[in-house]
């Protein structure tokens, strides 16, 4: 899978929703991930060979959120108020900090232990695989990175023998089984739609309590950070570093390990050509010919990226 992610070229007449499709083609990519794929994309990717797939959100809709308030996540109270404050924060505050990640997630995420959340994620789903060639899960973790705290949460844990295991044990592992057993729920729900879906995500956002959780995902390939979006720029000993573990921690019985490299096209941002062609070098060597780049936007904005990128995706 050489995969692009977008959702920055304009997408609002059939026309420009050709041209994302093609202009993904025209740089060596066979797979395309966008919000919302259309029939147009769908009829363009076939024709040219590129696979169009759909992204598949944990966030709720606001008809789900009056509907069923319960089924949201919850967090302490005290990083609720870490959450509102940083709501505050002036514009840019992440450049501005240098995170790679906020502290506490804003807005509304789905519990994933309530049976409607689940229900409301298999729709998703449906309606996607009724366009798209396949799917991928974007979000599928914790507003505060390790747990969720609504009552059905910790009625649960309330309910499990700890063994003696400290609390933030407790609170890792039963976090992380809850992510595993949710894709292999939705994986399921998607062959079953649709046999041939190819089933992908992106792990995002940050799961504190075990970085490397990743491998154990049940998909077809499971696409993981290598190199960020924002500054400062990870070193390249850190890119090979992930792209090293994560394929030495890949299983295959669960999925396919695809390197992820982030770039964003804003000057502050741009990495140089010679720099995103070292990366894609060392995707080429851990990805065994998968790689996935996110966005288009950037090659479409910088020539001598896209020149990069095409060379890249040649010698894959």
């Amino acid at each position: 899978m050489k995969a692009a992610w977008d959702w920055h070229l304009p997408m609002e007449t059939e026309a420009e929703q050709r041209a994302v499709v093609e202009f993904a083609h025209a740089l060596g990519f066979d797979t395309l991930i966008v919000p919302g794929p259309t029939g147009a994309m769908a009829r363009r990717g076939e024709a040219l060979g590129v696979r169009v797939i759909a992204i598949v959100y944990a966030r709720p809709t606001e008809a789900f959120v009056k509907d069923h308030p319960a089924c949201l996540q919850r967090t302490l109270p005290e990083e609720e108020e870490v959450a509102a404050a940083l709501s505050r924060a002036p514009a840019g505050y992440q450049h501005l900090s240098h995170r790679w990640f906020q502290v506490v997630q804003d807005g509304d995420l789905l519990c994933f232990e309530h049976p409607e959340s689940r229900e409301a994620l298999k729709g998703r789903v449906s309606r996607a695989l009724e366009v798209a060639d396949g799917v991928s899960f974007d979000g599928f973790g914790f507003l505060n990175h390790y747990a969720c705290f609504c009552d059905r949460c910790r009625k649960m844990r309330a309910g499990q023998a700890s063994d003696g295991a400290h609390e933030a044990e407790v609170l890792g592992r039963m976090s992380e089984e809850s992510l595993v057993a949710l894709s292999r729920m939705l994986y399921a729900h998607a062959k079953d739609v649709k046999p041939d879906a190819l089933v992908t995500n992106h792990v995002w956002p940050p799961f504190r309590p075990n970085w490397y959780y990743g491998c154990r995902l049940r998909l077809d390939y499971c696409t993981q950070t290598i190199s960020w979006f924002y500054k400062p720029n990870w070193s390249l000993e850190q890119v090979a570093f992930e792209a090293a573990e994560h394929k030495r921690l890949e299983d295959r019985r669960a999925n396919r390990f695809v390197p992820f490299i982030g770039l964003y096209g804003d000057p502050y941002l741009v990495r140089p050509p010679e720099r995103v062609a070292k990366e894609l070098e060392i995707a080429a060597h851990y990805g065994d010919g998968h790689v996935v780049l996110c966005n288009l936007e950037t090659p479409k904005q910088y020539p001598k990226i896209a020149e990069v990128v095409k060379a890249a995706l040649r010698g894959m």
